[in-house]
């Protein structure tokens, strides 16, 4: 994987991630809201904690199946 910064269609720089799989090569531009309120570290634990209640939602149905 390779990281990247590209000009996108409105003319600014977005940083981007290029990945090759097979014969496809896929590019995934990163974007931020200008309007945001959270910092990035307030996003990654939202996104982790959320992880981590569905994992366990997750064991939980699984136990309940046996």
């Amino acid at each position: 994987m390779s990281d990247d910064i590209q000009t996108n269609t409105t003319g600014r720089l977005t940083p981007c991630l290029q990945q090759k799989v097979d014969k496809t090569r896929y590019l995934v531009e990163v974007h931020f809201s200008d309007t945001s309120t959270q910092s990035v570290e307030d996003k990654l634990k939202r996104v982790i904690l959320y992880d981590l209640e569905h994992r366990k939602q997750e064991k939980s149905r699984k136990s309940d199946e046996k």
